[in-house]
């Protein structure tokens, strides 16, 4: 097995990298695709958490950016001074917050589909079969060819 840290050779029953010092158990459990269940459910709660929290953030933005434009709108209307502005810009640039975050989250639900898709594949079924008849046998190795050359050369000079 090699470190992915620093490229070293290390034995399969290796626990550190004996170059850097690299945990290689949870290398070497993924490899072998031992990962401990527990920690796959961790990192999935993770994930929904994150998507949740996004979700939960567009939605207050969108929330407070509304009251904001709202506020502003009606100083604006009612005359109540020149501090309208203000809370117009905070309240359109929170709903182009809210905007961006809400993009956010249904893109990282989308790549979580993607995801589970290719978890629920076959690797192999997703590939295409290859033609029998584009299968191409590779071309000698440029040192074939001049071993060739100079076999010809010296039988030629052998000849004569």
């Amino acid at each position: 097995m090699y470190c992915p840290k620093c490229g070293i050779q290390n034995n399969d029953e290796t626990k550190f990298c004996r170059g850097c010092g690299e945990n290689l158990k949870v290398i070497s459990q993924a490899m072998t695709r031992r990962l401990p269940v527990i920690l796959a459910s961790k990192v999935d709660a993770y994930l929904e958490r994150k998507n949740e929290r996004l979700r939960r953030d567009s939605i207050i933005a969108a929330a407070a950016g509304s009251l904001w434009l709202l506020f502003g709108v009606r100083s604006l209307v009612a005359g109540t001074g020149t501090g309208a502005g203000f809370p117009i810009v905070v309240g359109c640039f929170m709903l182009l917050w809210a905007l961006w975050e809400h993009m956010v989250y249904k893109h990282s639900l989308s790549l979580d589909v993607k995801v589970g898709k290719m978890r629920a594949t076959d690797a192999t079924n997703g590939l295409p079969r290859p033609d029998a008849a584009q299968i191409v046998e590779p071309p000698a190795s440029i040192t074939e060819l001049t071993t060739d050359h100079l076999d010809a050369t010296i039988r030629g000079q052998e000849k004569s």
